[in-house]
């Protein structure tokens, strides 16, 4: 099963500007190494935003489509989605405002920018509801879950770096696609990366296993 976050229409232009969109896909990458194990990351290529003339990219990733889908692979892609909607919006209010705003988050809905990621947000609320339905949770609790948890692991130490790393080699290749392979052979080549591999394991540990208690705390006051 080959699965696309965005379609590719036509081609990027190259040297690309550090732009929103540039961020949007490199936030995408960074978040679905949490899932490296269960999918094999194939490309990643900027999405520009702009006016009347919008180009997508993203991440492309192909997953064995003969193994049972359960509900934490249908939240690893829900986290996936909506990372581009994250990073957009930390783009957008800056990071600290939303370190500071991340706790107000469910009534602050304006803070969630979602320009160019229309697609991602309805294919994120898809993703959410096979996970509500398991839990017997409302699908606002779930969505609401996952969008927390996705901007606190780019608010975590390091993440935002990582993904300035990522958005770099983007503006820098002499092609429009970049090879995931590439990416992550020069990622461990940085000094950074052991650290970069502990702050992923972390944030699998504070989501995984997925439960119903653990869902329902995070936002009790919506049950």
């Amino acid at each position: 099963m080959q699965l696309s976050i965005f379609s590719t229409p036509e081609s990027v232009i190259n040297n690309k500007p550090p732009d929103r969109g540039t961020f949007m896909a490199a936030a995408q990458f960074v978040m679905a190494l949490n899932f490296a194990h269960e999918f094999e990351l194939l490309s990643l290529s900027a999405m520009n935003i702009q006016p009347d003339n919008t180009k997508k990219g993203g991440l492309v990733f192909v997953r064995n489509g003969r193994l049972k889908m359960h509900p934490e692979i249908y939240d690893h892609l829900a986290l996936i989605s909506i990372s581009s909607i994250c990073a957009g919006s930390i783009y957008f209010h800056g990071r600290d405002k939303i370190a500071a705003e991340i706790a107000n988050l469910p009534y602050r809905e304006g803070l969630l920018n979602l320009e160019g990621a229309e697609e991602d947000y309805t294919a994120f609320k898809r993703l959410c509801s096979p996970v509500s339905r398991f839990f017997l949770l409302q699908a606002k609790k779930v969505q609401w879950s996952a969008i927390l948890s996705a901007f606190r692991f780019f608010m975590m130490e390091g993440i935002w770096d990582v993904v300035d790393f990522v958005v770099r080699a983007m503006q820098q290749a002499d092609t429009d696609v970049l090879a995931c392979v590439q990416l992550l052979e020069s990622m461990q080549k940085q000094h950074w990366y052991p650290a970069f591999c502990g702050s992923l394991h972390d944030f699998r540990a504070t989501r995984y296993p997925l439960s119903k208690v653990g869902l329902e705390s995070e936002l009790p006051e919506m049950a």
